[in-house]
């Protein structure tokens, strides 16, 4: 099949393109072997159909899911901002990103209007780095942007944090878009 981009928002893939995906989205150290012997076609072909994915973009790489509270960290903020309009004639996109780069960052997001302009969600050892980060980011960049909300909580609070069911029920739904229903009450 033929890559090509639709409406400039996605590709087609093939059907073994489409079970591929959904293989690594559950175990992106799956070998080619492995995944093969799932889908029923040669080593070779996954590796070509893993080079091609990866060299589109589609594949940007392979994460390990890490355990926060193992790791020691235990206190997550989302924050709400609103960049001061006078900072903004100053300020490129890139400058923006160059700001809000950091070890904490764990999601940034740019609202394209309204009251707030950025969502940031933060991790943290504990409350009291969290509350130090935030005092010293408002005494130092205060004049450029505002914090217009700010929830904290805990890696205990943490529900889901994977997009994998989304993205498999899109890889399922290509060519056949269905509007959004949330899961029947079981």
């Amino acid at each position: 099949m033929e890559y090509r981009k639709l409406e400039g928002e996605y590709m087609k893939f093939t059907g073994n393109e489409k079970k591929f995906m959904k293989l690594i989205l559950k175990d992106g150290r799956m070998s080619d072997v492995e995944i093969s012997k799932k889908l029923k076609i040669t080593p070779q072909a996954v590796g070509k159909i893993r080079k091609k994915l990866e060299e589109e973009g589609v594949i940007k790489g392979y994460y390990a899911k890490l355990d926060y509270r193992k790791l020691g960290v235990n206190a997550f903020a989302i924050a709400m901002f609103r960049i001061h309009p006078t900072s903004w004639k100053d300020m490129t996109e890139d400058k923006i990103r160059n700001r809000v780069s950091g070890p904490h960052i764990i999601n940034f997001y740019r609202l394209s209007e309204g009251e707030i302009t950025h969502v940031i969600v933060y991790g943290f050892r504990s409350l009291d780095d969290l509350d130090n980060y935030f005092h010293i980011l408002q005494t130092e960049r205060g004049h450029i942007s505002e914090l217009r909300r700010l929830y904290i909580f805990s890696a205990d609070s943490i529900v889901k944090e994977t997009p994998t069911e989304l993205l498999a029920k899109i890889i399922d739904e290509m060519g056949s878009e269905k509007p959004p229903r949330p899961n029947p009450p079981s």
